[in-house]
């Protein structure tokens, strides 16, 4: 292996120790929370776990966890003004209709995955999101959904992330940024749809170097797959509306994404990191895998849990 080669590995396993941290804090964090409410609760104090209860979780996860992340790799190189194409209205309703699509498609991913692991365990696997906004009121759950958790994830997965990639080339970015944006959710229900909302998030924010497009995008599909989604069941008659607006949306994207897969505008990197070697630089080292184990740790404490 080349000195280069080397230098580029350390630099991605610094990414995945930053982002093991994130996950173990948090983690530690929701330990800490909960045996709080259990001692509480011990001596005869009913602490009601509503919506400020989950606010105040995501709020310590996102800051303590993410200002753990960017202290560990703030130091790597940063490339954020290098971009294809400024402001593009087309790119953008473009890649809105490809998010459906990886919404649908991913969800559906996911739920038939889990359906198949509730079949071999003879017992039914609870969705971790269903379970954590059951029960909060709608403006709970647009604060935290829709508003909160995009905001924080898009600084944390796609500025902190994508902007210290992209020195080893755009392809490397997306798809490392996609992939601990997916495992980041801890858990299959959420993996794989999060996994291909972040290669188009990343590709959108690397195009036209907004982030705000991206945190748009974000909160839109989080409406979208919380509160409408919600309203919908409460109402039998809206069901096939929304069931057939929705899959227009997703051919739609399909189409999108097909003609245009071959169009997209790739910059290599100073360092390319995509090519020769990619598993091996990229994923195979120390960082990489101590977050991938515990990431997998915490898909196993959701199904448990």
């Amino acid at each position: 292996m080349t000195e280069d080669k080397r230098s580029v590995r350390k630099a991605f396993s610094r990414l995945g120790v930053g982002y093991a941290v994130f996950l173990i804090i948090s983690l530690v964090l929701q330990l800490v929370f909960g045996t709080v409410v259990g001692i509480f609760s011990h001596y005869g104090i009913k602490i009601p776990l509503g919506g400020w209860y989950l606010m105040l979780i995501s709020l310590a996860n996102y800051i303590v966890g993410g200002l753990a992340a960017y202290f560990i790799i703030q130091s790597m190189p940063v490339v954020s003004g290098i971009r294809a194409e400024k402001n593009n209205k087309k790119l953008l309703i473009n890649g809105f209709f490809v998010c459906i699509s990886g919404l649908y498609l991913g969800n559906m991913i996911g739920q038939l995955l889990m359906r198949g692991v509730s079949a071999l365990q003879g017992k039914p696997m609870l969705n971790p999101v269903e379970q954590a906004i059951s029960g909060l009121s709608t403006w709970w759950i647009f604060i935290i959904m829709v508003v909160v958790a995009p905001v924080f994830e898009e600084i944390l997965f796609r500025k902190i992330l994508v902007d210290r990639v992209r020195v080893y080339g755009d392809r490397a970015a997306i798809i490392v940024s996609a992939f601990i944006f997916g495992l980041s959710h801890g858990n299959f229900y959420q993996f794989f749809y999060a996994f291909f909302l972040g290669i188009v998030f990343a590709y959108v924010y690397i195009q036209t170097g907004r982030l705000r497009y991206t945190i748009a995008y974000h909160m839109i599909i989080n409406f979208i797959g919380s509160i409408v989604g919600l309203k919908v069941q409460q109402m039998p008659w809206l069901i096939a509306v929304y069931g057939l607006l929705m899959l227009s949306a997703v051919i739609a994207g399909v189409i999108i994404f097909t003609k245009n897969k071959k169009k997209t505008a790739i910059y290599d990197g100073i360092y390319k990191a995509w090519g020769n070697s990619t598993l091996k630089v990229i994923f195979l080292n120390f960082g990489m895998i101590f977050f991938f184990l515990i990431s997998a740790f915490t898909f196993v404490i959701s199904g448990i849990l």
